[in-house]
């Protein structure tokens, strides 16, 4: 055990932020320097308008006898506003954080 310790601290396996040192420290290959990228601006574009929500059943209109039809026409308009909301093209928020 105390021989496979001493390899994994000798050839620095796993360790990429420390820098080995001593006889063996100039067999190891040095990291590139890592260079910034340039900061790109966003787009900033205005959200399209959500479609307005679609109107089948109107509290007003269900009765006793028309139940279970309301139901069907209320499914139907949850439906129909759940597909339009997944057509909405999707922007993303961008947070300036100074």
């Amino acid at each position: 055990m105390k021989k496979l310790i001493l390899i994994l601290v000798i050839t620095n396996a796993g360790c990429l932020n420390v820098r080995p040192v001593g006889p063996l420290a100039d067999s190891f290959p040095q990291r590139p320097q890592v260079k910034e990228a340039p900061v790109l601006e966003p787009v900033v574009r205005q959200a399209g308008k959500p479609t307005p929500p679609s109107l089948y059943v109107t509290p007003s209109e269900i009765t006793a006898t028309n139940a279970l039809d309301a139901a069907k026409r209320l499914q139907q308009e949850i439906d129909t506003d759940k597909r339009s909301l997944e057509t909405m093209p999707k922007y993303t928020e961008v947070s300036n954080v100074k």
